[in-house]
């Protein structure tokens, strides 16, 4: 492992954490979905977890890509 694809795994690591943490929430009432908005004092709303599961593997699979695409860059060729 080269040190480009190190910094590609800790940009990675990083995107998808903000990926996760930026995820949009929603309140599940009577098993339907509802958006936060307004009075929703007895709701607790919760990660919509379809759309957090999707861009996690969109960064992930971003992120392999990009690990194996700089697997020969640090090589020196003779």
């Amino acid at each position: 492992m080269n040190i480009y694809q190190r910094i590609i795994l800790i940009l990675g690591a990083i995107a998808l954490v903000i990926t996760i943490v930026t995820t949009p929430r929603v309140v599940v009432a009577q098993g339907s979905y509802l958006n936060p908005v307004g009075r929703t004092d007895r709701f607790i709303p919760v990660i919509s977890l379809s759309t957090g599961v999707v861009r996690a593997i969109g960064v992930l699979g971003a992120t392999c890509l990009l690990f194996f695409a700089f697997k020969d860059l640090g090589k020196k060729r003779e």
